[in-house]
Order: C-alpha cells, then structure tokens, then sequence
C-alpha cells in the first residue's frame, strides 16, 4: 500500500480536532478503516502520534489516536491550506508527485514554505 500524504494531513486535522484526548476517532464512512489504520501506524512510526487499534474479528473497531509534540509541528507547517498547496506545487514543478518525496524532505519543504508566508 502506497503512503497517501494527503489522507495523513487529513487525520492529523482530525485527530487535533478532537475535544477529548480519550475520544474514540470518527472516521467517516466513505473512508477505509483498514487504509486509515495503515496510515495513523505510519504516523506513529514517523513520531506524530500515539495510536490505540483494538481489533475485532481482525477488524479495527475501535481507533483512539492523539498527537504527540512532532505530530502537532508538522500539522502546524501543513494545516495552512495555502502553504499545503505552495509546498505540493514546488513538488510538482520539480516533476514530482507528493507520494515520490520523503516525509523529511516534505516536513523541510513545509518549513520554507511556512517561513515565506511569515517573511522570515
């Protein structure tokens, strides 16, 4: 399975969305609990969150998640619309696709992009 940027900026939002820490995470129908599974697992790998999946029937039923200090920087580069935009058009004008850059070059990217928009 393909890492999908897009939906992982998409649960980010999510998940800091949530009034309650403890609060199960309301994925919405149209997405795959399994993808989104996937995705918040390679969140937690990378250091954006913490994740608790308890299975049924090897289904994920019930999905917590939360971010952690990274997982809250990181949003904080890309939760910006305009900057998430800038940073995946110079991907594009390099020839490239969001998914054919590594998470630390896109995290850097996403730095730049925001220090522009601050006028640092």
């Amino acid at each position: 399975m393909k890492r999908d940027m897009e939906l992982i900026r998409q649960l980010l939002i999510m998940i800091e969305s949530q009034s309650n820490i403890n609060q199960e995470l309301s994925i919405p129908n149209n997405m795959n609990r399994q993808v989104v599974v996937y995705h918040l697992n390679l969140m937690e790998q990378a250091g954006l969150t913490k994740n608790s999946i308890k299975y049924a029937e090897d289904q994920p039923l019930w999905i917590y998640s939360n971010l952690i200090w990274e997982g809250h920087d990181f949003l904080d580069s890309i939760k910006n619309s305009d900057v998430w935009e800038k940073t995946k058009q110079a991907i594009k004008l390099k020839g490239l696709e969001l998914g054919e850059v590594s998470f630390s070059i896109l995290k850097e990217l996403a730095k730049v992009k925001i220090k522009q928009l601050l006028g640092i």
